[in-house]
């Protein structure tokens, strides 16, 4: 939003290109680095610690740490996804943005460009995402990678004949946002999959028919952008997971550049914050039938009756965990397709189990502005079949 990027560093440029980028390019090659995400989620599955068949684990941390390590996979490629330091950085950042996002809005519009650096160090003190520990990984890693790129262009290669484009490396984000100068991108879907887990351990009714959809479709299409798509089952389940668990009560957060009169006659003022209260119209009876009920499959019902928008990543008046308009989330369909292969992985192998955890609730006792804060304390069980 205007006036809320850290003074200097080329920001509001940034932020204004990189939504758009993100539309351009992650959407349109999810087919290419969906290999990738899917051997990430293997491969931390694989660290679990298991003793006697069991894996006793912070639900949260699991789910955190799959959206980090497979997400990066795809957007760095597997050399910095698998360094530790890296994505230790990565989490710190997350929460550091968060702060420092939400602290902006509580001090002087002037204040907000100078204030945001100076938050952000604060909130991440003492973590690995500092400016110096994180520029250090993350220009080593770059500076390799842009002379790798520039390396195979001068050899006369297109950048689909490199090297960046085979097994052992395979292609990842950072060549197309090389390409148009942009190298960032953030994800906070960890939530998401924390929270179907959650739901997943409590209603095992649903688990029979998810590990039906998973070998019916996976065993035709493999892991795939058309099978995460065919999951209509699994998807459904994932939305009402998000309509009654956001990670947020407010969304479509807008400030406004000039004066704006509504239609009811109400004038917001120059420099006015405004937000929907999405996590109430999410509950609400004129929207969902029986809407503090969970009805894992609520939307598949939906969209056989002929609802529009009852997919995940759809956008809605009803729904909008993802946003709305031109600045909702543009990274929404790597995040669906990222926690279904999650899902899908862990339903395959595990029997998921809540030990001593069934009543506590998702969120901890504490909240931060509109956001909601995951019951860090809440574990699961991981059972092999």
């Amino acid at each position: 939003m205007p006036g809320y990027f850290p003074k200097g560093m080329g920001w509001p440029k940034i932020a204004k290109t990189t939504p758009g980028l993100i539309r351009a390019t992650v959407y349109k090659h999810l087919h290419r680095y969906m290999p990738a995400m899917n051997q990430a989620i293997i491969s931390h599955l694989q660290t679990l610690d298991f003793k006697d068949g069991e894996c006793n684990v912070g639900c949260f941390d699991l789910a955190y740490s799959i959206v980090a390590r497979s997400g990066s996979f795809a957007l760095v490629g597997s050399r910095l996804s698998q360094n530790e330091e890296y994505l230790k950085a990565v989490k710190d950042h997350i929460l550091g943005m968060i702060v420092t996002t939400r602290v902006q809005f509580l001090v002087p519009e002037f204040l907000k460009p100078y204030i945001g650096g100076l938050i952000g160090r604060l909130a991440t003190l003492g973590t690995s995402w500092d400016m110096h520990t994180s520029r250090k990984i993350m220009l080593k890693h770059f500076d390799a990678r842009a002379a790798e790129y520039h390396a195979e262009i001068f050899r006369g290669n297109e950048p689909s004949e490199t090297n960046l484009d085979d097994s052992d490396n395979p292609v990842e984000i950072f060549q197309w946002l090389y390409e148009s100068s942009v190298l960032r991108e953030r994800w906070t879907y960890a939530e998401g999959l924390y929270g179907a887990l959650v739901e997943l351990a409590r209603r095992p009714e649903y688990i029979a028919p998810l590990r039906e959809e998973i070998d019916r479709i996976f065993s035709g299409m493999g892991p795939t952008v058309p099978a995460c798509d065919g999951m209509v089952l699994m998807d459904s389940f994932l939305k009402e997971c998000q309509r009654l668990h956001p990670p947020s009560a407010l969304s479509a957060h807008r400030v406004c550049i000039s004066d704006l009169k509504l239609s009811n006659g109400v004038t917001l003022k120059q420099g006015s914050h405004v937000a929907v209260p999405s996590g109430i119209i999410q509950r609400r009876s004129e929207h969902y039938a029986n809407p503090d009920a969970f009805d894992g499959f609520r939307f598949v019902k939906r969209a056989a009756a002929g609802a529009k928008n009852s997919r995940l990543v759809d956008l809605g008046p009803d729904y909008m965990v993802f946003g709305m308009g031109a600045h909702a989330c543009p990274g929404r369909w790597m995040a669906s397709a990222l926690m279904k292969l999650a899902l899908a992985h862990i339903l395959n192998q595990y029997d998921i189990l809540l030990p001593n955890s069934d009543s506590l609730p998702l969120t901890g006792s504490l909240s931060f502005e509109e956001f909601y804060v995951p019951n860090f304390g809440l574990k699961i069980a991981l059972r092999k079949r």
